[in-house]
């Protein structure tokens, strides 16, 4: 090689021993690379995009395989079970069995052809669990079929005591299997109603007869949309009516039930009582009617303030029996075992002493169901517990999302009614959270230790495993209020701010000092020295008392108003698709949490809101504080709605006119009220002042009896007929026009004549009883936009949203309400009389016998 020639450098870097390449494969020199604005915009080829795609699917189709490894479309069966048993319940009318059964079929069959495709079968798997949720849930009603009161009626009872409950202030609250009734004689009355009484008899107990004069009222819907219905629960709870006794009832000798069934829910319940007595005996006031409500079940002992500071401090789960009790009694019973088997070592070394321990357990949490009444807290609290305890007696792992998941599809089986409850949305949302952050604690662990990395350091000293206890405690408190706390939100408009201190104060009094001497206490009752025990009970329980009340004096008032039922679902979705995914396809999750942040936002209070009896309409201000048309309104419906709209004043109607009032005037039997839109509210309740109230009120309110009553063209006219058949109304007005001077009540008004309808109404009232009454005519310048909302026909910006909290009563827990007298548009009975037998419904026999539409049968 001559100094003259040419050496490529890059020959010079290469490591002894490698064969160079040939000179002449060697490009002579790299090319420059092009920039950005040299090359100009290029459209992606047929080519690019078939291959792009091509890359997506696979990713998806690798994620989904993954999901799939861990177990995740079985998580999801509950989830479309449940989605199918709320269809269920939501819609208008009753679904036929025909339609149920032959979709089933169809998709059950396309689903066994469709099983080489992966995708579509899980989408069929899916959808037979829907139609699966539906025929539960209408298995559920059809089973039931409650008779429901149709209207008030005073009439004298004779009934077996199923139930009875002490509140704070002596009186008592009694559930009656109704054996029969009295001047007048019910021809379709209730099987079972829930009555008060100041006082009983002293052989009054359970399985015992009562017989007395009581005043009986139907089920009455939500009080507020969205709200909880106490027709739809009295209805799977088997209760067709409510009241109170006139007087002290007298016992009567009545004949047990009829069946094993009953007469072994009438020992359970004879038990439950005899225990909540001894209890309250041993540890009196309020101490004992919590320890009773640990323990029984029952809860009527305690008082408001109590009850308000639990909610506040986010404490209010302790006196639901749910997972936290069962768990405790579960695992006190396993450890006595495992303790007591120790004490004889032959025995243990030859036997499975944890098996042995963990059937202990499932029997103890069984007894511990029974006694607590089976609330659907304890019920999945002890389905999730036994499936655990089953778990270890097989050998398999015990905390899994798999049966948290087996739990929530044997709870949809039995009760799928309790979906729409508080207490089971809360109860399961907690649980599978607090199951899946310990099982992304774990695998982080896991993953930490494979990657050779030194774990965490163990706490070491008592200061540390305190530490470490005050850390897992806060952790859980934060996971489960979290996930349970969106629910807490819809139901309660309760977010309990300080929940963390609360529950991070009293958890570790309620785990050592309440628990394990409430099962003590079990244990020692039929050697009567329950008693002792009970005083160490009755300390840790007025610790937790002053926990609740001193953070609830510190807690802020964070009431975010009212959730509406888009972000509920919304955020339900999210929390499901954080838990069960174990992907980078939770990250989907965060869509439907900022979509219903936005829909929770941008929602808007209603403008007016009137009760389902016509007699309290209440108008937000706009400065925080509802008006009111009534002085003395209904403490229980205006404590729920100052609660939901947050508005902690009241502004009381005033008489005569002020331009500075900023809420109703009342005056000779009307009252009126500037709307937010400028526009003028009129309500009367009496048929006298119809003529007025249409001519000074843009929207009127008729809360009076009658049929067919209306105003003048273009107002919005709301009668007691439409709020008794579809409850309780909220008003939601449009766009404010060009402000108008406010009119004031005449003192002079025009004469007036009776309505022709009211004279109708009056003349009605003195017929006979029909068998049965036609649903009432829809209201006359509205046109129905679903079973709950209706729209004023004006312009667009004029118009008025209605929403009714039940709609038309096509569903068997609603139909109740066409048989009263508002409904037929009669007025009320004001005493009793042998014609008040129409105020019966037979709605409730004949659910099973026709079809929801045709309801007007007798």
């Amino acid at each position: 090689m001559h100094d003259t020639d040419e050496v490529d450098e890059r020959l010079l870097l290469r490591r002894p021993g490698l064969v160079a390449p040939p000179a002449e494969t060697l490009p002579e020199r790299i090319p420059a690379p092009v920039l950005p604005e040299q090359r100009g915009f290029v459209l992606p080829t047929r080519q690019l995009i078939e291959t792009r795609l091509q890359s997506f699917g696979e990713s998806v189709a690798k994620i989904l395989s993954e999901e799939q490894e861990h177990g995740t479309r079985f998580l999801f069966l509950p989830v479309f079970a449940a989605a199918g048993a709320i269809l269920y319940f939501s819609l208008p009318s009753e679904p036929r069995w025909q339609a149920l059964l032959s979709g089933l079929a169809a998709l059950v069959m396309t689903r066994i052809l469709a099983h080489r495709r992966q995708v579509a079968a899980m989408v069929l798997t899916f959808a037979i669990a829907v139609l699966a949720g539906m025929l539960t849930a209408k298995t559920e009603t059809m089973r039931l079929s409650t008779p429901m009161l149709g209207a008030d009626i005073t009439t004298r009872v004779t009934g077996r005591i199923v139930a009875m409950e002490q509140n704070e202030k002596g009186g008592w609250r009694v559930t009656l299997d109704v054996l029969s009734t009295a001047r007048p004689t019910l021809r379709y009355g209730p099987d079972r109603i829930r009555v008060s009484a100041r006082d009983l008899p002293a052989s009054a107990d359970i399985g015992s007869g009562l017989s007395g004069l009581v005043r009986l009222r139907p089920q009455s819907g939500p009080v507020r949309p969205g709200n909880y219905d106490f027709a739809f629960h009295g209805y799977f709870d088997g209760i067709g009516a409510n009241g109170f006794f006139l007087g002290t009832p007298k016992g009567t000798a009545v004949p047990p039930p009829d069946g094993v069934a009953a007469r072994l829910h009438l020992w359970i319940g004879a038990l439950r009582q005899g225990i909540t007595e001894s209890i309250t005996s041993s540890l009196g006031g309020e101490q004992g009617a919590i320890a009773a409500a640990l323990i029984t079940g029952q809860r009527e002992g305690i008082s408001e303030e109590t009850n308000e500071a639990l909610r506040i401090s986010g404490l209010a789960h302790i006196l639901s029996i749910s997972g936290l009790h069962m768990a405790l009694a579960g695992g006190l019973v396993m450890l006595v075992v495992r303790a007591l088997i120790a004490l004889f070592p032959a025995f243990a070394m030859r036997h499975p002493v944890k098996k042995y321990a963990a059937g202990a357990a499932l029997l103890g949490s069984a007894f511990y169901l029974v006694l607590s009444g089976a609330d659907i807290a304890a019920q999945r609290s002890f389905t999730m517990l036994a499936v655990m305890l089953i778990a270890v007696m097989m050998d398999r792992a015990a905390i899994t999302m798999r049966n948290l998941a087996v739990a929530a599809l044997i709870a949809i089986m039995l009760v799928p009614h309790e979906l729409l409850g508080p207490s089971f949305q809360m109860s399961f949302s907690a649980t599978a959270a607090l199951i899946a952050a310990f099982a992304w604690w774990t695998g982080r662990k896991r993953s930490r230790y494979e990657r050779g990395l030194a774990p965490a350091s163990a706490a070491k000293g008592f200061v540390g495993k305190v530490a470490t206890s005050i850390g897992a405690t806060a952790a859980t408190s934060v996971i489960a209020g979290t996930a349970s706390g969106i629910f807490a939100l819809y139901h309660f408009n309760n977010t309990a701010p300080l929940g963390l201190l609360g529950n991070v104060l009293a958890l570790p009094v309620i785990s050592v000092c309440v628990m394990p001497f409430a099962v003590l206490s079990l244990l020692m009752m039929p050697f009567d020295l329950e008693w002792l025990p009970l005083q160490m009970m009755g300390s840790g329980i007025e610790v937790v008392k002053w926990v609740a009340r001193e953070v609830a004096s510190i807690s802020p008032d964070a009431n975010p108003g009212i959730m509406p039922v888009a972000t509920l679902l919304l955020w339900a979705a999210g929390l499901v698709l954080v838990m069960f995914l174990r992907t980078r396809l939770r990250a989907v999750s965060l869509a439907f949490f900022a979509a219903g942040l936005v829909l929770f936002m941008r929602e808007r209070g209603p403008d007016l809101i009137i009760s389902e009896d016509g007699r309290l309409v209440a108008m937000p201000t706009g400065d925080g504080a509802l008006a009111v048309n009534r002085k003395q309104p209904s403490r229980f419906t205006i404590e729920n709605w100052q609660k939901a709209y947050d508005a902690p004043e009241i502004v009381k109607p005033q008489t005569g006119p002020d331009p500075g009032h900023r809420g109703f005037t009342c005056e000779e039997g009307i009252c009126l009220a500037e709307m937010r839109n400028g526009k003028m509210l009129a309500y009367t309740d009496a048929a006298e002042g119809q003529n007025a109230a249409c001519a000074i009120g843009d929207l009127v309110i008729l809360a009076f009896a009658g049929k067919n009553l209306s105003c003048d063209e273009g107002k919005t006219v709301i009668t007691l007929r439409d709020l008794a058949v579809k409850g309780t109304l909220e008003i939601r007005l449009g766009e404010p026009e060009a402000a108008v001077p406010a009119p004031s009540i005449r003192t002079e008004r025009p004469e007036e004549k009776p309505a022709k309808n009211s004279e109708d109404g009056q003349r009605q009232s003195r017929r006979p009883p029909a068998k049965a009454a036609a649903p009432p005519e829809p209201v006359s310048g509205e046109a129905t936009a679903d079973h709950h909302s209706e729209v004023d026909r004006k312009p667009p910006e004029q118009q008025a949203i209605l929403t009714y909290a039940v709609g038309p009563p096509e569903r068997p827990w609603n139909q109740h309400r066409l048989y009263s007298r508002a409904a037929r548009g009669l007025p009320e009975k004001t005493r009793p009389g042998p014609s008040a037998k129409a105020g019966q419904t037979p709605a409730g026999k004949t659910a099973q016998r026709t079809s929801s539409r045709s309801n007007s049968g007798g």
